[in-house]
């Protein structure tokens, strides 16, 4: 007698009678083509694991299993879904159409395809672990862009907190505000995007003492200490596949306002000095009484002097003008 959701699956040629033990399907979905997927869970672990049908017959347990030429249809059959995204939202502004999403599937299910499909069909990214920026040395891109020295140092110290994440631009310095974080299983993505370029830093919480990854996919360059983070480009490429709303968050994210700036918002910014060269804190002055109602607000300052103001503190966070 077969199993529920595989009554017509055919392994080696005989119906499916016995799965390993703990094992159950969960989950048979079409994907593109005659292919279909069956996700099984362990109820142990709650562990999950796929099959790849073609038609009735099992071909492979994983993407990557596939017989080459099978692999290749099945890909092929995904590029309208992949190749939008690929292009526009993975690592430049979003395009002015959004192609179709794949969020009936189940997230085990995309993921290999997404990373199966950036590894055949996008360039080579190169992976360095994060002590290579540690040098504080200006680094060069496989693009031709350059990033300026102590830039990715001063990204990999960012801490996330309870307010909005900003960081200092890893080409320019300006400071940039995160327009969307997403979770995507136990990896935290934050995206950033300064004109046409767009990077993410990204936290394992599996992990908490390693340092943020940074990916920068139109170089392609992925800067991380995660023992998964090769397959990082395939897990965001896979939640923008599965989350279409992803354009509508994007295109309604607000830029970075000065206002932004606040005690534990800003992160990043810039390298924490040594403490032997670390200037001490000013003295505070003492609080003077205001004879003003608590609700009345302080007389704003001239225009020039707030610009002036501004200007200095940009200057000091950031170096430069």
């Amino acid at each position: 007698m077969t199993l529920p959701l595989l009554d017509d699956v055919k392994l080696d040629g005989f119906p499916v009678e016995q799965l390993y033990p703990g094992w159950a399907p969960l989950n048979r979905a079409p994907v593109a083509d005659d292919f279909s997927v069956v996700v099984f869970t362990e109820a142990s672990t709650s562990r999950q694991a796929c099959w790849w049908l073609e038609g009735e017959n099992y071909r492979a347990s994983h993407v990557l299993a596939l017989d080459p030429s099978l692999r290749k249809r099945l890909l092929t059959a995904m590029d309208p879904v992949f190749w939008p995204l690929a292009s526009g939202v993975l690592g430049s502004p979003l395009p002015d159409q959004t192609g179709p999403s794949c969020d009936s599937l189940p997230e085990i299910a995309v993921n290999e395809l997404a990373g199966s499909w950036l590894e055949g069909y996008a360039p080579h990214t190169l992976l360095l672990p994060s002590g290579h920026a540690d040098s504080g040395e200006a680094l060069p891109c496989p693009n031709g862009r350059k990033i300026g020295a102590n830039r990715i140092t001063a990204l990999l110290a960012a801490q996330r907190g309870n307010g909005p994440l900003i960081v200092s631009s890893p080409f320019t310095a300006l400071p940039l505000l995160a327009q969307i974080t997403f979770q995507t299983g136990s990896l935290s993505v934050s995206r950033f995007q300064e004109a046409d370029m767009v990077f993410y830093l990204i936290w394992n919480d599996a992990f908490p003492a390693l340092r943020p990854s940074f990916y920068y996919p139109d170089a392609p360059l992925l800067i991380s200490d995660d023992p998964g983070g090769a397959m990082i480009p395939g897990l965001i490429l896979s939640w923008y596949a599965r989350h279409p709303e992803h354009a509508a968050l994007i295109r309604e994210a607000r830029p970075f306002r000065a206002e932004d700036f606040g005690v534990g918002q800003a992160s990043g910014l810039r390298p924490k000095p040594s403490a032997e060269n670390s200037p001490p804190p000013p003295a505070e002055p003492a609080p003077v009484p205001s004879p003003l109602p608590v609700e009345q607000p302080a007389s704003a300052a001239p225009p020039q002097a707030s610009r002036q103001g501004l200007k200095s503190r940009l200057k000091s966070l950031f170096g430069r003008l």
